[in-house]
C-alpha cells in the first residue's frame, strides 16, 4: 500500500524552502532516519534551485514545479516535475572528484551528489514536462 502527497510552488528561490521543508516532514513519516531525511532534503534543494535558476530563469515567477512524494514499503520516492526546457541531468558525464582542483570543471556537480546520497535517480519526459525521479530506500532492518 503506497501514501501519496503532493505540494505545487512558484518557480522562485524564496519557494524552495518550502519544497525541501514538505519532503522532509514527508521523509520522516515514511520511517527514514535523520540522515536520509537531510539527504532527500539536499536532493530536492539542488533540483529545485537548478529548475529556478537554469530552467525558469526570470520567468519563474509564472511557471511552477510539482513535487509528489510516495511512500511504500520499501522506498521513499521523490518525483519533481517542471516545465522547463526539456533537460536530462543524469546524460551529463560525472565530473572528476579525484582531478585536482586547478583541472576541474565547472559544472555538474550538483547533480552528481544528488546520485552519490540517493539511491536511484532517473529521468524521463512526458509532453512538454520534465520528470526527475529520486529514491531512497527505507530500511525497516534497523
Amino acid at each position: 500500500m503506497s501514501q501519496e502527497s503532493r505540494l505545487t510552488i512558484v518557480g522562485i528561490s524564496e519557494q524552495v524552502p518550502l519544497a525541501c521543508e514538505f519532503v522532509a516532514n514527508a521523509a520522516r513519516t515514511a520511517g527514514l532516519d535523520e540522515r536520509a531525511v537531510y539527504h532527500c532534503q539536499l536532493a530536492v534543494d539542488e533540483v529545485c534551485t537548478n529548475i529556478v535558476e537554469h530552467g525558469y530563469g526570470a520567468g519563474g515567477a509564472n511557471r511552477v514545479i510539482d513535487l509528489i512524494c510516495q511512500i511504500n514499503p520499501q522506498t521513499f520516492t521523490i518525483t519533481i516535475i517542471d516545465d522547463s526546457t526539456p533537460f536530462n541531468p543524469l546524460t551529463r558525464p560525472d565530473p572528476d572528484p579525484s582531478a585536482s582542483l586547478e583541472d576541474r570543471k565547472t559544472g555538474g556537480w550538483g547533480i552528481y551528489f544528488v546520485k552519490q546520497i540517493m539511491d536511484q535517480v532517473s529521468y524521463f519526459q512526458n509532453g512538454s514536462y520534465n520528470h526527475l525521479v529520486m529514491i531512497k530506500r527505507i530500511n525497516t532492518t534497523e
